[in-house]
């Protein structure tokens, strides 16, 4: 369950996720406020517990990746997992969010699946290589 590749895979995934997501948003947020609607951000983050998210997150990319890729760890092969990922959370989602709520314009989730799917594309590679050095 937590073997040397596994541990070092999730830690460099979760500094990725995040650190660069939050500098990310933090330089585009005069491209992308233009398209929210209602804004539901909070003043302040809470960033203990979106470490705690991240780790999460990180751990399970990196076991499904694991699983997924039969111990072929291939940077072809975390490419296409950043593809289907995106395919499966961020892009599916927008389009039930932008269905279902009144957050944001449609623009807004266009520019953000692209955001993620660049997002899970490298963070696919990058566990690839790690889990693929550390093995």
């Amino acid at each position: 369950m937590f073997s040397k590749s596994i541990i070092w895979s999730t830690i460099v995934a979760s500094l990725f996720f995040y650190f660069v997501p939050s500098l990310f948003y933090t330089v585009a947020d005069a491209c992308l406020s233009e398209y929210v609607i209602n804004p539901i951000a909070r003043d302040s983050y809470y960033f203990g517990i979106l470490g705690i998210g991240v780790l999460l997150f990180s751990y399970t990319f990196v076991r499904v990746f694991q699983k997924w890729s039969n111990g072929i760890y291939s940077n072809k092969k975390g490419f296409a997992f950043g593809i289907w990922a995106t395919l499966f959370t961020i892009a599916s989602m927008s389009f039930i969010n932008y269905a279902t709520t009144d957050f944001a314009e449609a623009e807004y989730y266009a520019l953000d699946s692209v955001y993620w799917l660049a997002m899970y594309t490298i963070g696919g590679v990058l566990v690839a290589f790690v889990s693929r050095k550390t093995s």
